[in-house]
């Protein structure tokens, strides 16, 4: 059984272009993109409900613009904790870094709950508030300092604190020691340091052999002129410090289990949150970018029909805005079980495919689409043929791996999909090609599914119950007038004059020829395109 729609398919349809212009902050809103799902058919309220998200946070964006962006300003501190969740869970000891970490990311989701509760997030939104982390903070902060900072208090042990203790008194023992020893050093002699280093000058010789042989002493360092000795610590007291000091280190340990235990059983206050993080980055995201693009929302339906008006391409039109040229906006009726679009080879049929199974992949995701109007029911999968299908692997020609691709989807044309091919056996003869899409077509009408079939063979669009749409192409223009330009300019200047909308028209209406009509603005012999013109019946009028 299929997927909704394979990656391939989402590749063909440029999602990815969509995808990737998803502006997301947080680790978690991005492997949210990268795991993003579809709402399937049977999850049509679903949907319904995630448009309704999406309304009210474009709404928000669009009021309240400083305070979202403050949000997503936190996002950008949010760090990826799965690992420490996942050692929580397991019970292993988390380190003091883990413990920082984890007071940093519970101090921004209660940033992020403040700036939700402004917004009336609960109210508007409906969905992913953050539930509250004050235990939390309160474990990983007992002196309630609100410092960025993390670290093992004493407050945590009575034992630590005592330890701690004990070893600032060692400390205070070393520290009177040390200044005994120096100040006996002195009046003995020994050129003491302030900093209560003893320097001795390299030529005397004998205080130098006098501090190597004294016990209290202990060789530093040497200088050009000097040699730098120190006093020897107590090592009674160095004894006491390294015993209080692991004393210290084993209740530190015992310290950092307690807290991991205790994290444990806020554990899913943590997860919750960052699930919920995840959906604000996204749902932040799609608002800014629905706004970008001036999308709308789909309108579900309970009926099969598909409509769209003023649909727009949005990786064609920003390719386009960059040669400072626009899109012209698609409007298309999927009524009948097959729609056929007809037109030239580069009167844009690929580009009206492709692009009504954007705006359907991309209502499916959850997204606003960029048109002026959509209604639909969804779908239970999308596919699409398009491009070069040819398997070195599997020895298939480029018609063989299509017929392999096209069968796994005629195989679920009974359920509610969406099949979009393109050019149907561009890649074999035409006469069966021909007979191969003519008899996938008349199969086609007899399910459910909806089918987008661009062809340029005659005789197709006859077949009952499909709608034939028509690239209107070159039909409306003076031959005479464009092609002094295109002799100045070239062949790029001629999609200035395509005309790349779809017009519905009678299922008997003939293809135009527009190779003819392209041939002879480029400037063909005049004898050849006349004799062309008479194989074809004389026909290249509407």
């Amino acid at each position: 059984m299929m997927d909704f729609i394979t990656k391939k398919n989402l590749t063909d349809l440029d999602m990815g272009f969509v995808l990737d212009r998803l502006s997301l902050v947080s680790p978690y809103g991005e492997r949210h993109r990268r795991s993003l799902k579809p709402f399937k058919s049977e999850a049509a309220e679903a949907l319904d409900r995630e448009y309704d998200k999406l309304e009210a946070m474009i709404a928000l964006f669009e009021q309240r613009r400083a305070d979202v962006l403050r949000i997503k300003e936190e996002l950008k501190r949010i760090k990826l904790l799965d690992g420490s969740f996942e050692r929580i869970l397991q019970d292993d000891v988390l380190t003091e870094t883990e413990l920082f970490e984890i007071k940093q990311i519970a101090r921004t989701m209660l940033t992020i709950l403040e700036l939700q509760n402004l917004l009336q997030w609960q109210n508007r939104i409906g969905e992913h508030q953050l539930k509250s982390v004050a235990l939390i903070l309160e474990l990983l902060d007992p002196e309630n300092s609100g410092t960025q900072a993390f670290h093992l208090y004493s407050a945590y042990s009575d034992v630590l604190c005592e330890i701690r203790a004990q070893i600032e008194r060692a400390d205070v023992e070393m520290k009177r020691y040390k200044m005994k020893q120096i100040e006996a050093l002195a009046d003995e002699g020994y050129p003491v340091q302030p900093n209560g280093d003893i320097r001795i000058k390299s030529f005397e010789t004998d205080l130098l052999d006098r501090a190597k042989n004294d016990e209290r002493l202990c060789y530093k360092s040497e200088l050009p002129l000097y040699k730098l000795y120190t006093v020897k610590p107590s090592q009674n007291l160095t004894q006491l410090k390294e015993s209080l000091l692991l004393k210290e280190e084993q209740e530190e340990y015992e310290v950092r289990s307690q807290l991991t235990k205790a994290l444990k059983e806020n554990l899913e206050t943590l997860t919750s949150n960052t699930d919920a993080i995840s959906w604000i980055d996204l749902l932040i995201a799609k608002a800014q970018f629905s706004i970008a693009f001036r999308c709308v929302r789909p309108v579900l339906l309970n009926t099969e029909e598909v409509v769209m008006k003023g649909a727009r391409h949005i990786k064609v039109a920003i390719g386009l805005e960059k040669q400072g040229k626009t899109f012209t906006p698609i409007d298309v009726s999927l009524k009948n079980s097959v729609t056929l679009i007809t037109g030239a080879n580069m009167g844009g049929k690929t580009i009206s495919l492709k692009l009504i199974g954007l705006m359907i992949s991309m209502a499916q995701y959850g997204f606003f689409v960029p048109c002026d109007f959509l209604s639909f029911k969804p779908f239970d999968y999308i596919f699409i043929s398009v491009g070069d299908f040819q398997s070195i692997d599997m020895g298939l020609s480029t018609f063989g791996g299509e017929i392999v691709e096209i069968e796994q989807a005629i195989k679920r044309s009974n359920e509610y999909g969406l099949i979009l091919i393109d050019e149907l056996a561009r890649g074999t003869n035409p006469l069966e090609g021909y007979a191969i899409s003519k008899a996938l077509i008349e199969y086609l009408t007899q399910y459910r599914s909806k089918a987008v079939i661009t062809t340029h063979f005659d005789g197709l669009t006859e077949v009952m119950h499909t709608t034939h749409y028509q690239v209107k192409g070159l039909s409306d223009i003076d031959l005479s007038i464009v092609r002094e330009r295109l002799n100045q300019h070239g062949v790029g200047l001629l999609h200035e004059y395509m005309d790349y909308r779809l017009v519905e028209v009678s299922q008997t209406k003939e293809i135009p020829k527009e190779a003819i009509r392209i041939s002879e603005l480029m400037g063909l012999n005049k004898e050849i395109l006349d004799r062309a013109k008479e194989i074809l019946g004389g026909s290249n009028d509407e």
